[in-house]
């Protein structure tokens, strides 16, 4: 089964958890950077009231086209209880995306607000197949929800068997 991981992240957190699921599955990886360049407090200033509108960023890779992919992996810090305008920008630049199957990651230091429905309505609406959500919690120790974390490992490793 080929599959690959799509995610934005700004501050490591995102892409310390897709980096596992990449290892856990042997899957390919895509960071996608936003190309406004955000520093740490306008990530916050500028880029939460961004999502909180829905609005979609200049990303760098402008595309993805899915032909030959069985599986999809999106991942998305939560910014404002939703994706960020980077994930929204992914979302409308995937290509043959009809009929796969797709895991929604999210990560947060607090509650996943409504990133997940987001984003399920958004692959959904692009005829994927939405076979699980996940909220990866975070402290600012650097501690994880590893029983969510775990709990994808398997789902992925189920599909990757199947």
């Amino acid at each position: 089964m080929r599959s690959i991981c799509i995610y934005h992240s700004e501050t490591g957190t995102t892409h310390a958890v897709m980096n596992e699921v990449v290892r856990s599955i042997a899957s390919e990886s895509l960071r996608v950077r936003d190309l406004a360049g955000y520093s740490k407090a306008t990530m916050f200033l500028l880029g939460a009231p961004r999502a909180l509108l829905g609005a979609h960023a200049r990303i760098e890779p402008s595309s993805f086209d899915l032909d030959g992919y069985d599986l999809v992996i999106i991942g998305s810090p939560v910014w404002a209880s939703r994706p960020t305008p980077v994930v929204n920008a992914i979302f409308s630049s995937l290509k043959h995306a009809s009929g796969k199957k797709v895991v929604l990651v999210c990560t947060s230091g607090g509650s996943p607000g409504n990133t997940l429905k987001i984003m399920d309505e958004r692959a959904r609406s692009l005829g994927m197949e939405v076979l699980g959500r996940f909220h990866i919690a975070h402290s600012m120790q650097g501690g994880r929800d590893d029983e969510e974390q775990n709990a994808l490992k398997e789902l992925l490793w189920d599909i990757a068997r199947s």
